[in-house]
C-alpha cells in the first residue's frame, strides 16, 4: 500500500494555489529522494515557488521524464459541501478522498513508486520526476517559466499524470492539451438615479448579460485543425462584477470569458474576432473595452504529440499490458504543461495519463480510486522499461506535431 501512504502523505501538506502553494510539498519529496540517494534539482523560476526535478540514472539511454504538479486548487466555497477533512485523505471503499487526490497528488505518488521500482532494476537510460509548481494558475512560476527560461529538463519524452478519466477510469490516452484564453469585457453605459431608470436607458449589467447570453453561440476559427479530433469551447460568465450602490443605475460591468483552445487557433485571430463578435452584439449606446488576462491564462496554446511517437506507443503498450485493454486516443479537456513542454520547450509529451477523474477535480468530494493510484505505479513503471528499452524505435521519429500559432501580441 506505498502509494496509498504516499497519498495520504501528499494530501495532508497544504499546497493551495493561491494559499501556502509549493514549498512543503516540495520540501517533503525533496527529504523522500534524499533518503533514497537519488538526483534532485530545485528551480525556482519565482521566488519560494519550487519546480522539483528528481533523477534516477542507470547510464546511457533514453531518458524519460514523468510530470505532475505540486499545487492544488484551493477548497475555495465548496468547504462547506465536502463530506470529510479536505487535507486527510479518507478511504471508503476503493475511493480515496482528498484535497488534490485525483489531481494529482496520486498520480505523483504512484510516479514516485515507479521512480524507486526502476533505480532498483537494472537496465539502461534515466527515468526523472519533473514536478512543477504554480499549474492550477497559468503556470507562471513553473512550467511556462522553466520553458521561458531555457530550464526545462533535457529528456527526450515526457508524460503527464493529469487524471485521464471523465466519467470512467483510464478511458484514454490523451495526446492534445487545450489552450485556454481568457478576458474580461467591460462594458460602459450611463451611470445615474436609478429612480430615472426608464429615462436611463438599459443599465450596464443588463447589457452585459445580453452580450453573456451571446457569447453562447461564439464559435472561433480552427484554421487548420489536428490529427486527434478536439473542439474549442466557449465559456461565458466565469466572472461578473458590477454595480455601485442601491439607488445607482450601474453604468459599468465587467464579465469574464474563457475560450478553451485547440490546436489550428491563432491569438491574433481569435482577438479579432471577439472583438468583432462584441461591437456587433452591444448596443450603439454602449461602449466596450477588452482586458486580456496579463498572465499566461490570458493566452496559452493548445499542443497536440502525433500518436505514432515513441513514448505515444509506449505509453499505449504499458496500458494494454496492465489494464488489459487498448486506450483510445484523445484530447484532454483542460490546459495541462504540455503546453510548455511540448510546445515551447519541444519535448514530446502525453498530455494525460493518470488515475482519477477531471470530472471530480476542482469541487467538493474530490477521490481517486485506490485500485487507480496501484495501476499507476505499474503502468508508469511498465511505461519506463518499455521506453528505456527502445520500444516504439521502429516508428517514426520523435517529432512533436506543431503548437497552435500564438501570432504576435498585441
Amino acid at each position: 500500500m506505498e502509494v496509498l501512504e504516499l497519498t495520504q502523505s501528499l494530501v495532508a501538506i497544504d499546497s493551495q494555489n493561491p494559499g501556502p502553494l509549493e514549498p512543503a510539498v516540495a520540501g517533503f519529496v525533496l527529504d523522500w529522494a534524499g533518503e533514497r540517494g537519488f538526483a534532485t534539482e530545485t528551480i525556482e523560476v519565482r521566488a519560494g515557488r519550487p519546480n522539483v526535478v528528481v533523477t534516477a540514472d542507470r547510464g546511457p539511454g533514453p531518458r524519460l521524464g514523468l510530470s505532475g504538479h505540486l499545487d492544488t486548487k484551493p477548497v475555495g466555497d465548496a468547504l462547506a459541501l465536502w463530506d470529510t477533512d479536505p487535507l486527510e485523505l479518507t478511504v471508503v471503499g476503493d475511493l480515496a478522498y482528498g484535497l488534490g487526490a485525483t489531481d494529482m497528488k496520486g498520480a505523483v505518488a504512484a510516479m514516485m513508486v515507479a521512480l524507486e521500482r526502476f533505480a532498483a532494476r537494472p537496465g539502461a537510460g534515466s527515468l526523472s520526476l519533473v514536478l512543477t509548481a504554480d499549474e492550477e494558475q497559468g503556470s507562471d512560476a513553473g512550467a511556462k517559466a522553466l520553458a521561458e527560461t531555457g530550464r526545462v529538463p533535457r529528456l527526450d519524452a515526457l508524460v503527464i499524470g493529469e487524471p485521464s478519466g471523465i466519467d470512467e477510469p483510464w478511458e484514454a490516452l490523451h495526446l492534445v492539451s487545450r489552450g485556454i484564453c481568457c478576458f474580461e469585457v467591460e462594458v460602459v453605459t450611463r451611470q445615474g438615479h436609478s429612480g430615472l431608470s426608464p429615462r436611463l436607458g438599459r443599465n450596464a449589467t443588463l447589457v452585459a448579460g445580453d452580450l453573456l447570453r451571446a457569447f453562447e453561440s461564439f464559435r472561433p476559427t480552427v484554421s487548420h485543425p489536428g490529427a486527434v479530433p478536439a473542439t474549442p469551447t466557449v465559456n461565458p460568465g466565469i466572472f461578473v462584477s458590477a454595480g455601485v450602490s442601491w439607488g445607482t443605475w450601474p453604468g459599468s460591468c465587467r464579465v469574464g470569458v474563457e475560450i478553451r483552445l485547440v490546436p489550428g487557433m491563432d491569438r491574433d485571430t481569435v482577438r479579432a474576432e471577439v472583438d468583432a463578435f462584441v461591437r456587433a452584439n452591444l448596443p450603439e449606446e454602449a461602449d466596450y473595452r477588452i482586458h486580456y488576462v496579463p498572465s499566461g491564462q490570458g493566452w496559452m496554446p493548445a499542443v497536440e504529440l502525433a500518436p505514432d511517437t515513441p513514448v505515444a506507443i509506449a505509453a499505449l503498450g504499458a496500458a494494454e499490458e496492465v489494464l488489459g485493454r487498448r486506450l483510445p486516443v484523445a484530447a484532454f479537456p483542460g490546459g495541462t504543461d504540455a503546453t510548455y513542454f511540448l510546445g515551447a520547450g519541444g519535448i514530446p509529451t502525453v498530455t494525460s495519463l493518470g488515475p482519477g477523474w477531471i470530472s471530480v477535480a476542482h469541487g467538493a468530494n474530490e477521490c481517486v480510486g485506490v485500485g487507480q493510484l496501484t495501476e499507476a505505479a505499474d503502468l508508469y513503471t511498465r511505461l519506463a522499461e518499455l521506453f528505456s528499452a527502445g520500444r516504439g524505435a521502429e516508428a517514426r521519429p520523435m517529432v512533436a506535431a506543431t503548437p497552435a500559432r500564438e501570432g504576435s501580441a498585441r
